[in-house]
């Protein structure tokens, strides 16, 4: 059996990932082939069984508290879709592994770093095993650049696990985003 291939994609809020992740996941079904998506529990901004791009697409996700869950409800699929990987326990790394030597292929979308340019661990240990990594920008909320790597986050606290949308985030570039934190 041939192994399967992990393709990661990551980049800032408002960058597309969950629409380039849902662009995979319609290449599968126009092939008629099976996949499951799954999505953490704690991503409470949409319904709580769909993932959805803030550009409006959706589709119908499995929410788990842990990744390993995701093992008990993976039967005969070709790939297997992850969504916000950076809300993932550090064991999906393992889980993607296991999944991959099934020879099913393996799409994970998230956030690489927070909002204090650090890295998010289980999206860094993905990029490790990936054969694929897309790295996606957005347009900088404050220049307009298509230059936005980084997500500010401009709500008084600090948690850099805070699920939110515009209502606490959005996308800038490096310089901007330098700007923004020497205030």
């Amino acid at each position: 059996m041939a192994q399967g291939k992990i393709t990661v994609i990551v980049g800032p809020m408002y960058s597309g990932k969950t629409s380039e992740l849902l662009s995979y996941a319609e290449i599968y079904k126009l092939g008629k082939k099976r996949y499951q998506i799954f999505k953490p529990i704690i991503d409470n901004r949409y319904r709580l069984q769909e993932i959805r791009s803030h550009s409006g697409m959706k589709e119908s996700a499995i929410p788990i508290a842990h990744s390993a869950d995701a093992e008990r409800y993976i039967t005969d699929e070709k790939a297997i879709f992850f969504d916000e990987v950076q809300f993932f326990d550090r064991d999906l790394a393992d889980v993607v592994k296991r999944i991959r030597h099934l020879g099913k292929d393996v799409i994970c979308a998230g956030l690489d770093m927070s909002f204090k340019e650090n890295p998010f661990e289980t999206t860094a240990l993905l990029l490790c095993l990936a054969d694929v990594v897309i790295k996606k920008r957005a347009v900088c909320h404050e220049c307009g650049e298509y230059n936005g790597i980084i997500t500010y986050k401009y709500v008084d606290n600090e948690s850099e696990i805070d699920v939110g949308g515009f209502d606490k985030y959005f996308a800038v570039c490096l310089d901007c985003y330098h700007k923004l934190t020497q205030q």
